[in-house]
């Protein structure tokens, strides 16, 4: 069988986004079936691009620029509206049995639905991210409505998000599904709780981008005088996605330094939990945070927003902390709860750990790629 994949990154060459859908297309290639890919250009194809290629993938690049003989070319051929890397030119040549397209932020396009339809090839979606910060256009209401209706299946990572969606669209989805995303923690090895309890030290793991992962409030917390007088250290694990000066330069102004440090991304998240005793993720928006299911899984509590999936993976109060809003007089709340139960962090920490692998599946890619088979 032959499964298409559509990824409608736009933004930068990779993200955790993508992460479902490689995973799944190298799975289903280890089981003997065909996988495509249509992706946009980039100066320097992604890695995992390349793996896919190297062991028998297709992978059409859309957008790439023409060279200066290739224009004059098709100029002089009156061949303006070339198709080179087009959805409607991939499927026709590669003609999969279903596609998978898969929606980073909710707004992005996908006429490749269209084109879908138009050629009886079954596709589904998967939405990786909602949020309340931007709405769909009434003129682009009735294109949104036919490409997500029309889907045999919508995939989402949080019912949250879900609910987020049938309100942009005013339609409800019948046709929905939830499904997990890889984790990226060694389970067979977990780190051990950190020896040392002074200072407490929290990791806000995440890019660092203010409108989505809200590291900006973590400023305006730390910065009153109580804060000022505890011994807690939040260590900023993560690389630049725009904000990271204004950031340094925030945590400077406020004289901040030996509270808020910056370790910029580390590959082994283990080892992140070896020197941490609890996240702190106080996001505007999410799908479903890949960070506060790796730190459950390393047995640690979090201290996060009701956004994403947090409230369906954690029990507030119980297994971490949730504050209602992103805001600094929500999230200063949940955290002065924390506080207030420090001497309890590692047990919340054990039933967190408990919680996340009765709420969460341990194969998320040998799911997905059974859920994508059967949509063909």
């Amino acid at each position: 069988m032959k499964i298409g994949f559509y990824s409608c990154m736009s933004g930068v060459p990779w993200g955790g986004s993508e992460e479902l859908w490689w995973r799944t297309a190298r799975r289903l290639q280890e089981q003997d079936h065909e996988v495509c890919v249509n992706y946009k250009w980039w100066p320097e194809q992604p890695k995992r691009l390349r793996e896919l290629i190297q062991d028998g993938g297709h992978v059409s690049f859309r957008n790439k620029p023409k060279s200066f003989w290739q224009m004059q070319y098709e100029m002089a051929a009156k061949w303006l509206n070339s198709k080179n890397g087009s959805p409607e030119t991939w499927l026709t040549e590669q003609t999969p049995d279903a596609v998978l397209i898969t929606i980073g932020y909710h707004p992005d396009r996908m006429e490749i639905a269209d084109y879908c339809q138009a050629q009886n090839i079954p596709y589904g979606i998967n939405v990786q991210c909602a949020s309340n910060f931007f709405f769909i256009h009434g003129d682009l209401l009735d294109n949104y409505r036919n490409w997500y209706s029309n889907a045999s299946k919508v995939f989402f990572v949080s019912d949250e998000n879900q609910h987020k969606i049938e309100t942009n669209l005013a339609l409800k989805l019948t046709n929905s599904q939830i499904v997990c995303n890889p984790f990226n923690i060694n389970t067979k090895k977990l780190p051990e709780w950190p020896n040392n309890d002074d200072p407490l030290r929290l990791a806000c793991v995440g890019r660092i981008h203010f409108q989505s992962k809200g590291q900006d409030l973590i400023v305006d917390v730390l910065k009153q005088d109580k804060w000022r007088n505890r011994n807690v250290v939040v260590t900023m694990y993560g690389g630049d996605q725009g904000n990271q000066r204004q950031l340094e330069d925030l945590v400077k102004m406020h004289k901040l330094e030996k509270q808020i440090k910056f370790a910029g991304f580390v590959q082994n998240v283990n080892s992140i939990w070896a020197d941490n005793h609890a996240l702190l993720l106080p996001s505007r928006y999410e799908g479903a945070p890949l960070c506060v299911v790796e730190a459950m899984l390393c047995n640690r509590m979090c201290i996060t927003t009701d956004t994403g999936r947090n409230c369906e993976l954690m029990d507030d109060g119980q297994s971490g902390f949730i504050a209602i809003g992103a805001s600094t007089r929500l999230l200063d709340e949940a955290m002065e709860r924390a506080w207030e139960k420090r001497d309890q962090w590692q047990a919340m920490g054990e039933l967190a750990g408990k919680h996340i692998r009765e709420r969460f599946l341990t194969d998320p890619i040998g799911d997905f790629a059974d859920r994508l088979l059967k949509l063909a």
